[in-house]
């Protein structure tokens, strides 16, 4: 008898997976997607809508350096056009020392490789690489050198940077920074994404787009209308489903699908809003007032579904971006091991109050349906 509560708890988590499958199965197909508006900058982005396209990553080796500034120029050869800039957002992996015999070598053959793409490609006005560089910082509670953050301080300080306010917060900057005071959007990518042909053109023009702009509400604390972020499809690429065996399995289907472009999705087309998952596009300005300050230190690993519930995403799901899957179980089961402690390390948002930059807790922002979202995650996990 008293393993009954037991086996009903295992047994609610067991059905709860199917019954979610099922309404979801049902809800999209009932559901007509209705791809977002955008702006047809088919013939360039004005320069209003300047954006900057980043990699967050780190520097580890002269091998990592070289595929990510040939996958830097790739994108750029794909998405050529004067208002988009591209940069690598870049940090040293933690140590147990502020500084490593070989980090200036790193640090340089990368501002070398940046600087013969700027001579390569030359601009009438302003560069279109660009370099940004952190050092490691000490911190306490991990007792390591780190940079600050992690993704998220890196996103907040190139956010700082784009609005002048950063002259400490990076070791090395390569490019004339003075054309990125007027972006206006930031395209994030992860080092293994691909940037398919003019997907950038198509990401800033449905930013653009009036009946797309974020309108933060201030008695809420986060954006209600429009959106500030903007997350298209990822599917796997062709060369990372064929990697191995393990990611043919499991990788599901690769490459272009040109008879499906548009998909149905419960929240975008059931409540006009998407989750963010780190690679799309956000407006510097709304962003920063929607997120700056809002989390504390040393708490946060999986910010990217929080900073879409303040900032609001929604899914553009007509653009899809490409990237590798894992070759093998062990690194899945890593990746998916990182995502499952990321979003337990953010339950407390389901609670009325929650804890700011300096620890207080104060009221939660979060609408209900963000909230369905960390518990759906959660409920994800266990099953």
């Amino acid at each position: 008898m008293r393993l009954l509560p037991i086996l009903g708890i295992l047994a609610v988590l067991a059905t709860s997976h199917l019954a979610v499958a099922l309404v979801n199965w049902l809800a999209t197909l009932l559901a007509t997607p209705w791809p977002l508006p955008r702006m047809d900058f088919s013939a360039g982005i004005p320069p209003e809508a300047r954006t900057l396209v980043v990699t967050p990553t780190m520097l580890a080796s002269v091998r990592n350096i070289e595929n990510l500034v040939e996958a830097l120029e790739v994108r750029f050869l794909a998405n050529q056009d004067d208002s988009l800039h591209f940069g690598l957002l870049t940090d040293f992996r933690d140590a147990s020392e502020e500084t490593r015999p070989e980090d200036d070598a790193l640090v340089q053959l990368s501002a070398q490789r940046i600087e013969a793409l700027n001579e390569k490609y030359q601009r009438v006005r302003g560069d279109a690489f660009f370099l940004f560089h952190r050092p490691r910082r000490w911190n306490p509670q991990e007792q390591v050198w780190m940079g600050y953050e992690r993704k998220r301080g890196k996103l907040a300080d190139l956010n700082a940077l784009l609005r002048g306010n950063a002259q400490d917060r990076f070791a090395r900057v390569v490019g004339d920074t003075a054309i990125l005071l007027n972006v206006k959007y930031v395209i994030t990518l992860d080092t293994d994404t691909q940037l398919p042909r003019d997907a950038a053109r198509e990401l800033v023009g449905a930013m653009a787009h009036p009946l797309n702009r974020a309108r933060y509400d201030e008695s809420q604390q986060r954006v209600c209308e429009g959106y500030g972020i903007l997350q298209p499809r990822v599917a796997v690429s062709l060369p990372g489903a064929n990697r191995s065996r393990y990611a043919r399995l499991y990788g599901s289907d690769a490459g272009i699908d040109p008879y499906t472009q548009a998909v149905s999705d419960v929240y975008q087309d059931g409540f006009q809003e998407g989750s963010f998952i780190g690679k799309g596009i956000y407006e510097v300005d709304t962003f920063e007032q929607a997120v700056s300050g809002r989390f504390p230190e040393n708490r946060i690993l999986s910010h990217d579904l929080l900073e879409g519930c303040y900032a609001r995403s929604g899914l553009l799901s007509d653009v899809q971006l490409y990237e590798d899957y894992p070759a093998c179980y062990s690194a899945d089961v890593n990746r998916r091991y990182r995502w499952i402690r990321g979003d337990w390390q953010i339950a407390q948002w389901l609670l009325p109050q929650v804890p700011g930059l300096d620890g207080a807790l104060r009221k939660n922002p979060l609408s209900t349906l963000s909230r369905w979202k960390l518990a759906d995650n959660l409920r994800r996990s266990l099953v």
